[in-house]
């Protein structure tokens, strides 16, 4: 029988908290985030964060929004935000979607034929339990620097020591969020990052050791935490995230064979009004489109063609 890693909730000595801010779909990880130091506006019947690049997301991810034109240039012009985006189903935009689970059973059949022996050998290996404060301040900093390496990025979040220190304590400070992780013995193996919130279980950020992957860490770490969350009363579905502005067709794969399904919504991106002309232009979008050419492996120019490309797409319903 393996421990409830999703019920592990973390005390908050934090009391006054915003009363109105709090009522609101998304308040739990949008404290988290605040608690890191993201700036967070309540505006157009949601909440926003900033996130690096100057941009604003809606939480919670799975809400649909159709926020006024008027109201979100307002809202973008007032934060000094270069623009903001966000999932709609009225607007138009880039196409995308959330990968969500709603099932009520899960077992190693839900899951694809070729990833049951990686998670029965998981199984085998190692230990999944809820990483402590401490274990994830002594060891979960490898952990990020294994994973950013593998993917070709770096977020000075998980990546600078004083930063993930920060994150940590962040986490630890807020109810609902938790680190369910896996071990071989003592050593740190993978972990999550997860928010619990209005019958919601958001997986927001997943990384693991790389001389542990051979007995695949991650497979049994995603079996478990799916497994537990959908057998439990008190949720609706579990979120794996957004689709990404940047082409990773492994992790789609990987999602869609752990029972996921990717719901699809089309993803809205407005610029700041004085930056839309420059930006929005065939001008500007033909000059990334030469520099992606010259530079195929940089992330950040797929995820700036991206982002000019939504713009140019996003609209109001008509």
């Amino acid at each position: 029988m393996l421990p409830n890693i999703l019920l592990e909730a973390n005390p908050h000595p934090l009391l006054a908290e915003n009363a109105a801010r709090r009522c609101l779909p998304g308040s739990v990880l949008a404290r988290f985030l605040e608690l890191r130091g993201r700036r967070i506006v309540r505006a157009c019947g949601a909440l926003w964060y900033a996130v690096p690049g100057r941009f604003m997301m809606s939480l919670p991810y799975q809400a649909m929004l159709s926020p006024d034109p008027v109201e979100l240039r307002q809202m973008i012009r007032e934060n000094g935000a270069l623009g903001a985006r966000f999932p709609s189903a009225s607007w138009t935009g880039l196409e995308s979607g959330l990968y969500a689970v709603r099932a009520r059973s899960y077992d190693l059949e839900s899951v694809h034929v070729k990833h049951r022996p990686r998670v029965r050998r998981g199984l085998q290996c190692f230990d999944v339990r809820p990483a402590t404060k401490a274990q994830l301040l002594d060891q979960g900093l490898a952990l990020n620097l294994s994973t950013m390496a593998r993917q070709g990025r770096y977020d000075p979040e998980f990546g600078d020591r004083r930063r993930w220190e920060s994150l940590v304590e962040a986490a630890f400070s807020c109810p609902g969020v938790s680190f369910p992780a896996v071990f071989a013995g003592s050593r740190l193996a993978s972990y999550m990052v997860t928010c619990r919130e209005q019958r919601w279980l958001q997986i927001l950020h997943q990384m693991s050791r790389e001389e542990d992957l051979p007995n695949f860490p991650n497979h049994v770490l995603t079996y478990t935490v799916t497994g537990q969350a959908v057998n439990d009363d008190f949720l609706d579905a579990i979120c794996y995230g957004y689709v990404p502005l940047i082409a990773a067709g492994g992790l789609h794969e990987y999602k869609i064979r752990f029972g996921y399904e990717m719901i699809p919504h089309r993803s809205a991106i407005q610029l700041h009004p004085v930056l839309d002309p420059v930006l929005n232009s065939p001008v500007a979008r033909g000059a990334v489109r030469f520099a992606r050419r010259l530079h195929r492996e940089n992330q950040d120019l797929e995820t700036i063609e991206t982002v000019l490309e939504g713009a140019r797409l996003s609209g109001p319903p008509k």
